[in-house]
């Protein structure tokens, strides 16, 4: 049985290095941020329509999918549905509904929800929004999953606190999960 892990978080927290690192320490693999790649190709004016947004989030879940039979006992998903909804209702103030279904859904899809802290430096780079937009959407997180009252844990700290926190709750060492 594979357990399903999925990162959240702002721009730069650190979420595509923690899967990475937890994939390589447990020997398995991770699913990349379809999302970010589409955007670099088929952005105008750094924006994208709620058609391409929706696709995006399907890609991401049939990725998922389709990794899930190579992964070993872990699959380490760099963002969800949820992220892809919340960039369109960011930049478009609404979601189609097929997106805004998938994203309430997509909680069931993974064992594990890590939301990364934005306590690490902001890495700057031109497809991002800024640090002030990562600050924003890290306090829409923290909000969304404490009003839907969704487990998951909070890592925070260098990659090596971040790595540890995550493998204690994946069972070599308990650690309490915010329920909120």
């Amino acid at each position: 049985m594979i357990k399903k892990i999925v990162f959240l978080g702002g721009p730069s927290t650190g979420k595509t290095t923690l899967c990475e690192v937890l994939a390589d320490e447990l020997n398995s693999i991770t699913v990349p941020e379809y999302g970010r790649d589409y955007w670099l190709q088929h952005q105008v004016d750094r924006r994208l329509s709620p058609k391409q947004l929706l696709h995006i989030a399907q890609t991401q879940n049939q990725w998922e999918d389709i990794a899930s039979s190579r992964a070993n006992k872990y699959l380490f998903c760099d963002t969800s549905a949820f992220t892809t909804w919340h960039f369109a209702m960011h930049y478009h103030q609404s979601a189609l509904p097929e997106l805004s279904q998938l994203a309430t859904q997509c909680w069931q899809r993974y064992d594990l929800v890590v939301l990364c802290d934005d306590d690490i430096p902001y890495d700057d780079t031109w497809e991002r929004s800024g640090d002030a937009n990562r600050h924003e959407f890290q306090l829409f997180n923290r909000q969304y999953l404490k009003e839907h009252r969704i487990k998951h844990i909070l890592v925070s700290g260098d990659i090596a606190q971040r790595k540890q926190t995550v493998l204690k709750s994946l069972g070599l060492v308990s650690v309490e999960m915010c329920t909120y």
